[in-house]
């Protein structure tokens, strides 16, 4: 029996490419930045005003130098993490405007905030990497939150870093910084430092600072993240093959720019693509749309040879509940399942993107934890396999006091934390299975064990020279 998610053989897949390379050559993209239509110009692509037109062997001569697999580097070399093949990575929550507290209340984040979820990425057993923007302090002007944002996932973690939103001068910003945490420009070093998520607005447009982030980050050579959110019967049609296809346009048009700016500069494809709820004009990402769109995008990056992107613990739902549950399983284990490479959004948000959550966090946070065992390739050989334990036993037995049990016990399952286990009467006695509850106090704890990872002290204070006189100009 095959992978029921991924239904599509080699026609269906030639039919969705087709119908893409339709989109881009008669209707084609706008391009909001005179400097990106005058590159298209360059290398002999049709325009029309702010309209680009692509030729299919355009598109694909483009994608065979984008890296069908590649690293970024932390801090701590330890960390980096390779995308594509048989590589993924999970990155937090990014971006949502307000804080979902335990009890419901949505507030305006501040820079405390943010650094809490530095400490929550850096003390984290299975996030890979850690972002700009996870809880965003209104007590300062966009760009010099964006600055401070920057410094704290440099300085309270060392993990690899998703980069603040796509636009020049944050791109300028993270190479400046990173020049003072690695001695170098980053354009210099041997792999990128950071991922920057490019949005294109459905349908078929990229604005002028998206696309001058996309040109900046593309020059310096940092990885660029191309995914489209199409919503399917408003920004796009509401059959879910079309809206697949005009989501795979947007992403392929973002990455050939990329390509012709800097011929091998590292490119993800895909997406968050969902039904929109029609009574209302809303998302809904939770629904089994999703799924489908995942499935398709998965088979469509393989088809290119692409790293994708998609899912996310991802939810429409404002609280921690059964409907946030159900939904953020599901869209973080099919993309995973399916074969997606970067999986963004992966922990703490609350209301398709309105909210971020700390309890929020660190139960999703054990939802990756889950996904990631359960794809660890396990070990089968016939010394594996332990027969004579087996024959030992026999037949009626019990496996609970053998040796290979003691020795194995506290590390052969997976060890959850927040999820109840036992007697009715343990549930009872735990807040009746309140993991919210659990999960306030288990930020606390991991608050409170926090502790900050090692930086030549020259290069925090240049660094922190650096933020002074960006925001004290």
């Amino acid at each position: 029996m095959g992978n029921r998610l991924q239904p599509l053989k080699k026609e269906q897949l030639q039919t969705i490419h087709n119908a893409s390379m339709r989109i881009l050559n008669r209707v084609g993209v706008s391009f909001k930045e005179p400097e990106a239509v005058e590159i298209f110009k360059r290398h002999g692509f049709k325009i029309d005003g702010d309209k680009v037109f692509f030729e299919e062997d355009q598109v694909l001569n483009a994608l065979k130098t984008v890296p069908s697999e590649f690293t970024i580097q932390a801090r701590n070399p330890e960390k980096s993490i390779r995308l594509g093949g048989d590589h993924f990575a999970f990155g937090p929550g990014w971006a949502a405007p307000f804080i979902i507290d335990a009890d419901g209340t949505r507030r305006t984040g501040t820079l405390t905030d943010h650094e809490n979820f530095c400490k929550l990425v850096q003390t984290s057993p299975y996030l890979d990497m850690v972002a700009g923007s996870m809880a965003i302090p209104a007590e300062f002007s966009p760009g010099e939150a964006a600055t401070r944002m920057l410094a704290a996932c440099f300085t309270l973690t060392d993990r690899p870093l998703v980069s603040n939103p796509c636009t020049r001068e944050n791109g300028q910003e993270m190479a400046d910084m990173a020049s003072i945490v690695w001695g170098r420009d980053p354009i210099d070093l041997d792999h990128p430092v950071s991922i920057v998520s490019v949005n294109p607005l459905s349908p078929l447009a990229y604005g002028d600072d998206t696309l001058g982030g996309l040109m900046e980050f593309a020059r310096m050579g940092q990885a660029l993240l191309i995914s489209s959110m199409v919503l399917a019967g408003i920004t796009g049609p509401i059959d879910i093959p079309s809206t697949a296809a005009l989501e795979m346009a947007e992403s392929l048009s973002g990455i050939v720019l990329a390509q012709l700016i800097n011929p091998g500069v590292p490119c993800v494809c895909g997406g968050t693509s969902c039904a929109s709820d029609m009574r209302t004009g809303g998302v809904n990402l939770g629904g089994p749309e999703s799924l489908q769109l995942v499935a398709i995008a998965t088979q469509m990056a393989e088809y290119y040879g692409l790293p994708c992107r998609y899912g996310g613990n991802l939810t429409d739902s404002y609280s921690i509940n059964a409907q946030s549950g159900i939904e953020s399983a599901l869209l973080m284990a099919a993309p995973v399942f399916s074969g997606a490479h970067f999986i963004h959004q992966s922990c703490g948000i609350l209301g398709a993107y309105a909210g971020v959550s700390f309890e929020k966090f660190v139960i999703d946070e054990e939802v990756c934890g889950m996904v990631k065992k359960a794809v660890t390739p396990l070990e089968v050989t016939e010394e594996s396999i332990n027969t004579d334990l087996i024959e030992r036993v026999g037949i009626g037995g019990s496996y609970m006091m053998q040796p290979e049990t003691a020795k194995q016990c506290r590390t052969a399952f997976f060890p959850a934390r927040l999820s109840l286990k036992g007697t009715y009467e343990d549930w009872e006695a735990k807040q009746k299975g309140d993991i919210t509850g659990r999960a306030s106090d288990h930020v606390k704890e991991r608050l409170g064990a926090y502790v900050k990872p090692d930086m030549d002290p020259a290069v925090e204070r240049d660094l922190m020279a650096y933020v002074n006189k960006k925001t004290n100009p």
